[in-house]
């Protein structure tokens, strides 16, 4: 499965990667509306990761030109931006929104869900620990 991240900041792109990455889909990266909508011609996503605001074509004019396209009509598409703009998610139910900074217990439930998957575990470098035990 493929998913398609969209923002103009490079280094927004490798957080939203390296947060990503595990989620079991192949990540295709795009810097521009103008970018992603080559790429949504060319390859089938399961679901975009896309930022509101970007130079030229921004985030909301990019959904709708990906509508205009029969074939991906309805891939979901996560909004992430910096200000409270829910216009394109109060008018498409497969448009959903989320605040930057990205929390990642908020992403990454969400894109699993679109990609047919439970919500998957935390990475850590930690090991997890037994239980507390109860007191008596």
């Amino acid at each position: 499965m493929n998913v398609l991240l969209v923002d103009d900041e490079p280094k927004n792109l490798f957080a939203l990667s390296a947060l990503l990455e595990d989620l079991g889909a192949k990540l295709h990266c795009a810097h521009s509306g103008e970018d992603a909508l080559r790429q949504v011609l060319r390859h089938d996503f399961a679901a975009i990761v896309l930022d509101v605001r970007m130079p030229g074509i921004d985030g909301f004019e990019t959904a709708a030109a990906i509508r205009s396209v029969e074939r991906v009509r309805r891939t979901p598409i996560i909004f992430l931006s910096a200000h409270a703009d829910r216009r394109a998610e109060d008018r498409d139910p497969l448009c959903e929104f989320i605040l930057k900074p990205v929390d990642p217990q908020v992403i990454r439930p969400r894109l699993a869900a679109h990609l047919g998957r439970g919500a998957p575990e935390p990475t850590s470098s930690r090991p997890r620990s037994a239980p507390a035990p109860r007191p008596a």
